[in-house]
């Protein structure tokens, strides 16, 4: 995805990543008309970060900037993404007394878990702070749907707390089906994404009680991170409004999103 970004806009966008290109859009023109103070993404480090000697369940971002990782073919050309130290500390406060143990970095690179989508939605300068939350989804075991679920409603209390009147988005961004490994490489199961997508809002837990082994089983290996999505719609109350929904599969990996509003002021 963020390679074909970088391609599509020196030159040309192959068709079918054309049809994602427009198709995340609308959500583009929603944020810049919601204007939103600051952003908690809530993503998977790709082993760039942290690597296997030690990698965490969830580990929380608190600086002031964050890099970009180097994924082995060197760096895209967007600068480092801006951070909120008081902001993070904030959170991590929350969450900790709110019985989520956190591994918290002052130095945390951020590979294509954020900055794969990050340009299609937001345009240079990047001024919108951001407080990143990795989930691990490389070495197992990892976090249940129901824990993801519930770090949602713990980020939402965070949010609350915060005594500035501001507007905070929270994102959350994992693989829909997909698998990159092992005998079943390139397998993805487009209807396994629209169900997900289709139900996230009102049937939420009883996507979050499908076992991810399923999801594994159904969707391919890294399928799993769809559970990430969680974080995201537990943060947010039962009554939200669906602004927009949409899914493609431009290359071995379903790609879609949805977004939410609260329905009240």
């Amino acid at each position: 995805m963020g390679l074909e970004y970088d391609l599509g806009m020196s030159g040309a966008f192959k068709p079918e990543w054309q049809i994602w290109y427009d198709g995340v859009q609308p959500v583009k023109a929603w944020l810049e008309a919601l204007r939103p103070d600051r952003l908690v993404v809530v993503y998977n480090d790709h082993l760039n970060h942290f690597q296997f000697d030690a990698y965490p369940t969830l580990a929380l971002g608190v600086a002031a900037s964050f890099r970009q990782a180097d994924e082995g073919w060197g760096l895209r050309d967007f600068p480092p993404l801006p951070g909120d130290i008081d902001f993070g500390w904030h959170v991590a406060t929350s969450l900790v007394r709110g019985e989520f143990d956190l591994t918290v970095c002052q130095e945390l690179s951020i590979d294509h878990g954020v900055y794969s989508w990050f340009p299609y939605l937001f345009d240079l300068p990047w001024r919108l702070p951001i407080t990143p939350i990795a989930v691990n989804m490389v070495r197992h075991p990892i976090p249940t749907s129901r824990r993801l679920y519930r770090l949602g409603a713990a980020l939402r209390q965070a949010v609350a707390s915060w005594p500035a009147p501001e507007r905070v988005l929270v994102v959350a961004t994992g693989g829909m089906s997909h698998q990159i490994s092992g005998a079943r490489f390139g397998m993805a199961n487009e209807e396994l994404d629209r169900y997900f997508l289709r139900h996230l809002r009102e049937r939420c837990d009883s996507l979050v009680d499908i076992p991810q082994e399923t999801l594994m089983r159904l969707g391919g290996t890294e399928a799993a991170e769809l559970a990430i999505w969680f974080a995201m719609r537990g943060a947010l109350s039962p009554a939200v409004r669906e602004v927009y929904a949409f899914h493609t599969f431009p290359k071995i990996t379903g790609c879609g999103v949805i977004a939410f509003e609260e329905a009240g002021p």
